[in-house]
């Protein structure tokens, strides 16, 4: 009988833990995904608008802030970047039998354990489009690589790169079986891919030159950019963002990289929904945990009473009691901390091949979901002391 609880109070413990565990891993995606692309470009120092909100919504600046810009002898090279949201047409699967937008979609388990291989109709949706100068390639290896590769075919007319990890609907995986490809109602060829993680702004990117964005897209000259990424003398950031701020005028923000990457991570865990939701998801697992705790605690205490009494009868002190209760508690979460790293794990890996969220199981988060699961068991074990203090050996007689 008393085997049988334990093994509910671990089981109910190893499920609050995976909670945490999971809510950790979102949160930590969303802070990751956050600066993705920034993490695949080569900059030290950035040009932004005034307007700048996030890289999906950057505002646009003067061409002309990056040719002064680079007249500062500290500053080695100076490129441009266009960003934008666009209309992409996504194709049907099965390739060859499509169902209609007035078919019924399968559930949302089927949907989860078909993956990619799940049932959906032609449709349109956003990605992120990506303009660069072909001659002043602005990425970092291995993205950088695979442009340089394709640098001829992107030359020409509506040709473009498609992100490798894009979401499945966009099509990268079928690009064999469906040539015919669109973007803002234009057609346009893939002609490669690019590894880029995808994150909670866009669900898939394409990259082209800066003549294509401006022909594929509504921006209206390639004299008008999103971002200006300077690489300078190494040692020499500091002063050239002084620098920089004191010779350009008050149309275009200089940001050290640092900073820019602190603004974006700061935008998206603390300004925007998102973050915020996953934060309040860690808070409210351990909520549940607690009170999960709290109520095997005080079952297990209701039950033996009679025994916690009659040890009372014995000489058995208060305190002494009470730290039975913390240690069982203490010892609940520690069993339970092991299966439920397991499963966090397990479901890690399944998020990230099916839903494309890059969810990390880091040592931090393991060192947090143990740390809370200790201390949220050890202060529902304290909520349950009360009971003990009340035993009375009287009652026994």
């Amino acid at each position: 009988h008393g085997g049988a609880r334990s093994l509910a109070a671990i089981a109910g413990i190893t499920f609050v833990v995976v909670m945490v565990l999971l809510q950790l891993g979102f949160f930590g995606a969303v802070r990751s995904t956050a600066t993705n692309l920034y993490d695949q470009l080569d900059f030290d120092v950035a040009l932004v608008s005034p307007v700048y909100d996030t890289v999906y919504d950057t505002g646009a600046l003067p061409r002309e802030r990056l040719r002064q810009a680079e007249s500062l002898d500290s500053v080695v090279a100076a490129r441009p970047l266009y960003l934008l949201f666009a209309m992409w047409r996504c194709p049907p699967y099965p390739p060859d039998k499509p169902p209609s937008v007035t078919d019924k979609p399968p559930g949302a388990i089927r949907q989860f354990l078909l993956g990619d291989k799940r049932p959906r109709p032609r449709q349109r949706r956003e990605l992120l489009a990506i303009g660069i100068d072909l001659d002043r390639n602005p990425f970092r290896e291995p993205v950088r690589g695979r442009v340089e590769a394709a640098r001829p075919l992107l030359r020409l007319d509506d040709r473009l790169l498609m992100d490798e990890l894009s979401n499945p609907d966009f099509g990268w995986q079928l690009r064999e079986r469906h040539p015919r490809w669109e973007m803002n109602r234009s057609a346009v060829e893939v002609v490669g891919g690019y590894p880029l993680e995808r994150g909670f702004g866009a669900d898939a990117s394409v990259l082209c030159s800066d003549a294509n964005f401006v022909r594929l897209c509504p921006w209206p000259t390639v004299e008008q950019v999103s971002l200006g990424l300077l690489t300078v003398r190494p040692g020499t950031a500091a002063g050239t963002v002084r620098r920089l701020r004191a010779l350009l005028p008050p149309d275009v923000v200089v940001l050290a990289r640092d900073e820019l990457l602190g603004r974006e991570t700061d935008q998206w865990v603390n300004q925007t929904s998102t973050g915020k939701i996953f934060a309040f998801g860690v808070f409210v697992a351990m909520i549940v945990a607690a009170v999960v705790v709290y109520q095997v605690l005080s079952n297990d205490i209701r039950s033996h009473l009679e025994e916690y009494a009659t040890l009372k009868a014995m000489g058995y002190t208060n305190g002494y009691l009470s730290a039975v209760v913390l240690a069982q508690g203490l010892m609940y979460s520690l069993v339970a901390y092991p299966p439920a790293v397991a499963l966090g794990y397990a479901l890690y890996r399944a998020t990230r091949a099916l839903a494309g969220i890059p969810m990390q199981l880091t040592a931090m988060n393991l060192g947090l979901a143990l740390v809370l699961a200790v201390v949220v068991s050890l202060f529902a074990a304290l909520l349950t002391v009360s009971k003990v203090r009340s035993a009375n050996p009287a009652d026994l007689f």
